[in-house]
């Protein structure tokens, strides 16, 4: 069976959550998005580019940033599985926002180990010193500072990590004032949006990737050459580095020893893309695969509906996400989001998705959305949860579907897609999996990709 249809089989109802869509759709309409709300941790690391990437969205990245963009994905995906097996191990991808110190900037934590932030770059250079991380790394550097100070549970100590020819480069960052860090973010929101706003960039550090294949640049737009370079002083003063030998010894022993298969909740969506990715599937090259930017407008909406979630009676406490997510029936990595469905009932916790749909029609709403939403359910055996639709297009009307699942079919369904997958990888025939949705099937760049030849093969025989 079909996982989409397993769902849809699984579903008891299908409701709107009229009170939910009123607390999320009063807070909304009080916005205007015209300016961005929210700036990303890259964008503080690298104002030109966040700058020249809104006023120039037809611009197109390279195919060679393209490739190292995705070598970086997959190093990420594999990077887990060795800081899964250390102590304290407890978290991947973590979103993180400065509304706590009333800084509007988002983002994700690469790894967490106890409350401290683990940065992981790969790198394609023989040796890492100490002083690379001044002259060569330094957004490497601010990076990880910026998400140490977001981070709720704020810890002085902190961790950048390096892959590079083989070997790892791990340095602790003990960072002994915080308001230097705090500072510098407020004074790069501030710097970013007085430059949109008069269009001018004149007092922005250069670059970061400054001639090193810049399609700005390339494109004859790029102003880098006449501004001045970052100034590492306010770093000097705010930490110190040291070599950590015990953490670069375990990390070589997990990646030797680590073979553990990696399946996420969007994987059993997507099992043939998983398939093809832990095969390490050759990928067609591409020119221009991906825009310069992403749909900035569509996530400062999103993320603002997540601040209003969780600043709103809606909210529930790191506690009581620690005990949801502490239920794990599927063994499937992943993050979820909860909130209380009832106001007037705090242990109504449900799982949510969050989705911005550029439809002017809400009438069907992509399957994809149930699909994701049920493995969350089975995965932490509830059997209830929301799917929380915003659409810009129709002046930022939201509307929440209320679902709520037979679980124990899902779980059941669920389990299975998992074992479909593992034969698949084991025998390295993917064609008892569930085909991809077409949307990703079209737009699907493996050399190879089971789903196109497994069309290619029915239309022939037809």
């Amino acid at each position: 069976m079909q996982l989409l249809q397993g769902v849809k089989e699984a579903i008891i109802s299908d409701n709107i959550n009229h009170n939910i869509t009123k607390i999320l759709e009063d807070s909304i309409k009080k916005k205007t998005f015209d300016v961005p709300d929210y700036l990303y941790v890259t964008d503080l690391i690298n104002p030109v580019n966040s700058y020249y990437s809104r006023k120039y969205k037809e611009i197109e990245i390279g195919n060679d940033i393209y490739l190292r963009m995705k070598l970086g994905e997959e190093y990420h995906f594999m990077a887990r599985g060795w800081f899964e097996q250390m102590d304290g191990f407890s978290g991947y991808e973590i979103p993180v926002n400065g509304s706590h110190l009333n800084l509007n900037v988002v983002g994700r934590i690469d790894f967490m180990i106890n409350n401290s932030v683990i940065e992981f770059k790969l790198k394609s250079r023989e040796n890492i010193e100490i002083e690379d991380l001044y002259k060569d790394y330094l957004s490497d550097l601010e990076q990880l500072l910026f998400y140490s100070v977001l981070n709720k549970n704020y810890s002085d100590i902190n961790y950048l990590v390096f892959y590079s020819s083989g070997n790892f480069y791990a340095y602790k960052i003990h960072i002994k004032n915080r308001d230097n860090i705090i500072n510098e973010m407020v004074y790069r929101i501030d710097l970013i949006k007085r430059g949109l706003y008069n269009d001018d960039i004149s007092n922005f550090p250069r670059c970061t990737y400054f001639t090193h294949g810049c399609p700005f640049q390339d494109n004859n737009v790029c102003n880098c050459s006449k501004l001045k370079l970052k100034d590492d002083k306010w770093i000097i003063n705010s930490i110190n580095i040291s070599e950590d030998a015990e953490l670069e010894n375990s990390l070589n022993n997990y990646s030797i020893e680590n073979t553990r298969l990696d399946i996420r909740n969007i994987d059993l969506i997507y099992p043939r893309r998983y398939y093809h990715r832990i095969r390490n599937d050759r990928e067609i090259q591409v020119e221009n695969r991906l825009k310069s930017t992403f749909n900035y407008d569509k996530n400062n909406i999103k993320f603002f509906m997540m601040d209003a979630i969780e600043t709103s009676a809606l909210a529930i406490s790191s506690q009581e996400y620690a005990l949801k997510n502490s239920v794990n029936t599927l063994g499937l990595s992943g993050y979820e989001k909860y909130l209380i469905k009832n106001i007037y009932d705090e242990t109504s916790i449900v799982p949510y998705i969050l989705k911005i749909n550029n439809s002017v029609y809400t009438s069907n709403i992509p399957d994809t959305y149930y699909s994701e939403l049920a493995v969350i359910c089975a995965k932490r055996n509830i059997n209830s949860g929301l799917i929380i639709i915003v659409y810009p297009k129709l002046n930022n009307s939201v509307i929440v579907h209320e679902i709520i699942f037979n679980n124990e079919k899902l779980i059941n369904l669920c389990l299975t897609k998992i074992e479909d997958i593992k034969s698949a990888v084991k025998n390295s025939y993917p064609y008892k999996l569930d085909m991809c949705p077409q949307f990703t099937i079209n737009s699907c760049n493996i050399e190879n990709c089971s789903c196109k030849m497994e069309i290619y093969k029915n239309l022939k025989n037809s």
